[in-house]
């Protein structure tokens, strides 16, 4: 019974998934509409999620995992030194969160109020890689902390971020200057 619930899981998580790919607007997906993609009932998803924020935050989240896990793994990054390598990182992960803005904004609402710091530790490994053995598993968890937290607070209200720091997070070069000033301010101080 256990591995068909967990099936059952699978299949809304998917289907929701899907719907947020191709509707890009989260206030848009209806409860309703990942049921009949995923073949289910309505309570099935009540029952396994509690509620509809939770299973798109889980949906969400996925996504952005996904990605992050392939920008890691990535063969175009590995001839970048590895400063270069988390700024290109990060880089890629806002383009990604530019086209889906809403998405992302719905994520980073649901990771802060949730407490959930998991996808803080994508950045891990090319930090272990940056500070060598300079940094024990603590110190890069809280560096990742300290580069992403500030992007995601820009991340949820960027004109209101762009008002107070003079970036416009929609202009990929001044974008790529602020990840360039966070990832510098935090590492040419320890290398």
């Amino acid at each position: 019974m256990v591995a068909r619930e967990q099936g059952i899981r699978e299949k809304i998580i998917h289907a929701a998934t899907e719907l947020l790919g191709e509707l890009s607007d989260v206030e848009k997906v209806t409860v309703r509409q990942i049921a009949e993609r995923a073949d289910v009932a309505i309570g099935s998803i009540n029952y396994h999620f509690k509620s509809r924020d939770n299973l798109l935050g889980i949906a969400v989240g996925d996504m952005m995992t996904k990605m992050a896990g392939s920008l890691v793994g990535s063969e175009s990054h590995s001839s970048l030194d590895p400063a270069s390598r988390l700024k290109s990182m990060i880089s890629e992960l806002y383009s990604f969160a530019e086209s889906h803005e809403k998405l992302v904004q719905y994520l980073i609402t649901q990771t802060l109020l949730s407490g959930d710091f998991e996808a803080m530790l994508f950045l891990i490994p090319p930090l272990r890689e940056l500070f060598t053995d300079k940094k024990d598993e603590m110190e890069l968890r809280i560096v990742s902390l300290q580069i992403l937290l500030p992007i995601q607070v820009a991340s949820l209200n960027p004109s209101a971020f762009h008002f107070y720091s003079g970036i416009d997070l929609h202009n990929e070069e001044q974008r790529n200057k602020y990840i360039d000033t966070l990832v510098d301010n935090l590492v040419s101080k320890e290398l």
